[in-house]
């Protein structure tokens, strides 16, 4: 699958109401499988302390504008992380 060049991911989730959260990480690319986004050089610390888990992950390549919806994110390897889509 293509390897998206992108300097940040956006990882959003809304509740209830009005209440929505919303994180800017940067990295070094995103690549989009069957299933699952990999997003590569990304901080694990960054994830790690969130306190909520993403409804969407969306990022800018090529001037377009890509969003997913994707459940909470796991390390795969150093600087990865793996979003399963939904």
């Amino acid at each position: 699958m293509p390897l998206y060049q992108s300097d940040s991911i956006l990882l959003e989730a809304y509740y209830f109401g009005d209440d929505a959260e919303s994180v800017c990480l940067p990295c070094e690319g995103v690549r989009v499988d069957a299933g699952a986004i990999i997003v590569h050089g990304i901080a694990p610390q960054q994830l790690q302390a969130l306190r909520w888990t993403p409804d969407f992950l969306s990022f800018d390549a090529h001037g377009t504008r890509h969003r997913y919806p994707v459940s909470r994110p796991a390390l795969v390897g150093p600087g990865q992380a793996r979003f399963a889509l939904l």
